[in-house]
């Protein structure tokens, strides 16, 4: 995360190597002053508004998120006039999270918040953007569906899935359906097969919570009093996809009710710069953590090192660890 007011931030390193060390950090502070200089160029084109980078490439959004972001507003952004752009790359998170850093983000932009997208505010992100006055897109950004993703063990097969509420109801459906047509044992083998009986209710009050969240921030900025329209937004974007993964592009958003524009020259091309210039940084971070996780790995006594999973084993062909194994655990999206 890059701090507006500073143009250079201080980097946690974790390459082994003293050389590419300091040389990995010089490019990562070398990259945040050209993002701090798009900045500065973005803001002369926004009426001197103030603008928040919100880019979340490898992190979801959590309660540690709305912490550091908590700590940096009061710092930097106190100036900002009641205005604020915040520049969002997000994959998702936690709705709780989100739902409270939407409303953090208010009580700095009391007049004003508009949530200009490069590429991804999608699930937990896009109930964030919905905080907004004014949801800006590239023409090739991305909203998505805010059906909660639930991870647990399967306990019939003793292995973790991921689905959404939304299935819940299908599945069902189905059961319902093969009852009436007469085929009860083919219904029952399904009741039977069923999944996390016990808490099938809270999963899909899951749905009711992001609803409910959508539809206050909406109808007290976007479409301030308008509670009918807030409704059927919230009610579309965790209920009306058939996948999580859809893409709600800048037509379909405002097609949806949703204010949204699409981005303009020279502002899109500033706001793509930076978006990249992010995404670089966040790639010489990864390769960072990867050659030190080799690091550990290589060091450990054999004995240990057999223990390890495959994917944390050296890479047969490449010397190293597979290009998927780019971050440490904790820092995984888990959307």
């Amino acid at each position: 995360m890059v701090k507006k007011s500073k143009k250079v931030t201080n980097s946690k390193s974790v390459s082994t190597s003293s050389g590419s060390k300091k040389s990995q950090s010089k490019e990562i502070r070398e990259i945040e002053i050209e993002i701090n200089e798009k900045l500065d160029e973005l803001k002369s084109h926004r009426d001197g508004r103030q603008c928040y980078p919100l880019l979340l490439y490898s992190t979801s959004i959590g309660n540690k998120v709305v912490d550091d972001i908590f700590d940096d507003l009061r710092k930097n952004y106190n100036d900002c006039d009641g205005k604020l752009d915040v520049i969002v790359h997000s994959g998702g998170g936690d709705i709780d999270a989100a739902y409270n850093l939407a409303l953090l983000f208010r009580k700095f932009a009391t007049s004003d918040l508009t949530f200009i997208i490069p590429r991804w505010a999608k699930s937990a992100a896009t109930l964030l953007v919905c905080a907004g006055n004014k949801i800006l897109m590239s023409p090739i950004a991305e909203l998505g569906p805010v059906d909660p993703q639930i991870t647990e063990v399967n306990p019939l097969e003793q292995r973790m899935e991921k689905f959404s509420p939304l299935h819940i109801e299908a599945t069902l459906s189905l059961i319902r359906d093969e009852f009436e047509k007469g085929n009860a044992k083919l219904a029952q083998g399904l009741l039977q097969r069923l999944q996390f009986p016990l808490t099938l209710g809270s999963f899909k009050k899951s749905l009711d919570i992001g609803k409910e969240y959508i539809r206050r921030l909406l109808s007290t900025r976007m479409l301030n009093g308008k509670e009918a329209e807030a409704k059927k937004i919230a009610e579309t974007l965790t209920e009306g996809y058939a996948d999580h993964g859809f893409c709600i592009n800048v037509d379909e958003a405002k097609a949806i009710g949703l204010i949204a524009e699409e981005l303009e020259l020279p502002q899109l091309d500033m706001i793509w710069d930076i978006h990249r210039l992010g995404r670089k940084k966040e790639e010489i971070k990864a390769k960072q953590k990867r050659k030190a996780m080799e690091e550990l790995i290589k060091n450990m006594p054999p004995e240990l090192r057999d223990m390890l999973p495959d994917t944390f084993k050296r890479h047969p062909s490449t010397g190293g660890l597979p290009s998927g194994i780019i971050s440490l655990p904790e820092e995984r999206s888990n959307v």
